[in-house]
């Protein structure tokens, strides 16, 4: 995991043996751990972004920043992360690992992702982790 933003802490509120209950601080919000990320596939919304907080309550999403690149490239840099998802919770963004999994490649390095990650404003991000 990546902190994109100076402002980001992670606090633990209570332990129990090896768990621990934790409170996350995000330039968009704070969410206790442990969390579940709903994903949000940016090709296919099944379910709108904003339905997960208002209707469900998710305070937090993830999603693909290779799948952002590759599909979308400039437009959520220019829109920002949250407003074209339209979720005003945490956003974590994935950099794209699975894909290499599935398809063998990915045409991005791990720099590239990192500051894609970085220009559109994703909260939390993850660095492209290439299998050797």
């Amino acid at each position: 995991m990546i902190c994109v933003d100076s402002q980001m802490s992670f606090e633990i509120k209570d332990k129990d043996l090896l768990a621990r209950i934790g409170r996350l601080k995000t330039k968009s919000g704070t969410v206790e751990t442990p969390l579940l990320f709903p994903v949000i596939n940016p090709n296919i919304k099944l379910v709108a972004p904003r339905k997960l907080k208002e209707t469900f309550g998710f305070d937090a999403i993830i999603t693909n920043a290779y799948i952002l690149k590759k599909r979308f490239q400039n437009t959520p840099i220019e829109q920002g992360l949250h407003t074209f998802l339209d979720f005003s919770g945490v956003v974590m963004t994935d950099s794209g690992a699975y894909q290499i999994l599935v398809y063998g490649n990915v045409e991005v390095s791990q720099a590239e992702i990192v500051e894609y990650q970085e220009r559109i404003g994703s909260d939390i991000a993850t660095i492209l982790d290439i299998p050797t």
